[in-house]
C-alpha cells in the first residue's frame, strides 16, 4: 500500500514538473507568479473589480478583468487625476492633475486579467 502511495506521489510530482517546464514561459512572463495568482484570486473571490498587485521601484501594477477598465479609470478619478486620452494603439492612459501628465500602460496577462502600470507621478 505504501509502495503505491509513493509510486503515486512520484508520478504526480514528475507530471507536475514537466507541466512547468513546458509552460514556464506562460507562468513566468510576469517573473514570479505568486502575486499575480493572489491578486486573480481576490478578483475571483471577493468579487474585486479592480486588485493592486505590487509596488515596486517607482511603479505601482493593477489587475482587472480583461476589457473592463472602467473600475481603474473610476479609482484614478477618486485620486484627482483627469482621463484626457486613452491610446488604444500604444494601450496606454494619458492623466492630468494640474500640470502635471502622467502615463499609464497596460497590456493583457493571460486572456481573462489585464495589467496596469501606473509610474509614480514626480512631486509637485
Amino acid at each position: 500500500m505504501t509502495k503505491l502511495l509513493l509510486i503515486i506521489s512520484i508520478c504526480l510530482l514528475l507530471f507536475m514538473g514537466v507541466f512547468i517546464f513546458i509552460k514556464r514561459d506562460a507562468i513566468f512572463q510576469e517573473g514570479n507568479p505568486t502575486p499575480y495568482a493572489l491578486a486573480a484570486s481576490k478578483m475571483m473571490i471577493k468579487e474585486k473589480k479592480i486588485v493592486k498587485v505590487k509596488k515596486e521601484e517607482g511603479t505601482v501594477t493593477y489587475m482587472v478583468k480583461q476589457g473592463e477598465m472602467e473600475p481603474f479609470i473610476k479609482e484614478m478619478t477618486e485620486r484627482g487625476w483627469k482621463l484626457e486620452d486613452r491610446d488604444i494603439m500604444g494601450n496606454k492612459f494619458i492623466f492630468n492633475k494640474g500640470n502635471v501628465t502622467l502615463g499609464c500602460g497596460y497590456k493583457y496577462y493571460t486572456r481573462y486579467y489585464t495589467l496596469i502600470y501606473v509610474p509614480s507621478p514626480p512631486s509637485m
